[in-house]
């Protein structure tokens, strides 16, 4: 038990210390900053002494608290950023060989023009070509395995119904999988007569998982295919 003769007898000066700094608003830590005292026994003293903080004093070491987690939550945001740039050059790096790679630009440019840029990484198209395409990119220069990195969603109009079976093994073929792996959303708005053409076997959606910055990494090559092509006077 601490009491007021202990205090006096061993700990006076750093005893003094630590109430001048908790009357002046100082926080705990703050306050064991600056003296060799643990916590447990700064609370034991503040008991002691009585100390109850005025509103004010509460007001800054609240207002103190503001600014530790703005602080914070800055040195956060710039430990990302810097993580995200240096993860986004080091792919740059390690695929700049593939400049002139026919299906590495073909797929940068197919997730340029189609690419949601969202945090879902997804790319659509009606086109199974340019479909069977970006998934070649995937797994070529990405590393990225169809039933694990991969999700599949058919966007189609509720007209095709009872061709549903034929339209998802139409896909399956095409991508070379399982066609339980392909999921359906139904369009149920007016479509036009091209859309009831047999041959329409919807749009597919491709979401890719697994890949850290997928979207930043792709478009920062992006921009270097499209320097290129400009210093070229091609456009």
């Amino acid at each position: 038990m601490i009491t007021k003769f202990a205090v006096r007898k061993k700990n006076h000066d750093i005893f003094i210390k630590v109430i001048s700094l908790r009357k002046q608003g100082y926080s705990y830590g703050e306050i064991m900053k600056l003296v060799p005292v643990v916590k447990s026994t700064i609370n034991n003293w503040i008991t002691l002494a009585g100390i109850n903080l005025s509103q004010e004093h509460l007001q800054i070491q609240t207002k103190k608290r503001l600014e530790n987690h703005v602080i914070a939550t800055e040195a956060s945001r710039i430990t990302r950023a810097r993580k995200k740039d240096l993860n986004v050059q080091r792919f740059i790096q390690e695929n700049k060989g593939y400049l002139n790679d026919g299906l590495f630009v073909s797929g940068v440019m197919l997730y340029e023009a189609e690419g949601s840029k969202g945090i879902n990484n997804g790319f659509s198209n009606s086109d199974f070509r340019l479909i069977t395409a970006y998934i070649s990119f995937l797994e070529k220069y990405f590393f990225l395995d169809k039933e694990v990195n991969m999700r599949f969603r058919l966007h189609i109009h509720d007209t095709r119904m009872a061709d549903l079976n034929k339209i998802k093994y139409f896909w399956s073929k095409k991508m070379g999988v399982k066609s339980d792996l392909i999921k359906i959303t139904w369009k149920h708005n007016v479509v036009s007569e091209a859309r009831k053409n047999p041959d329409y076997v919807g749009q597919m959606n491709i979401h890719v998982s697994g890949v850290s910055y997928f979207t930043s990494k792709i478009l920062a090559v992006s921009d270097i295919i499209l320097m290129k092509i400009r210093k070229l006077n091609v456009f």
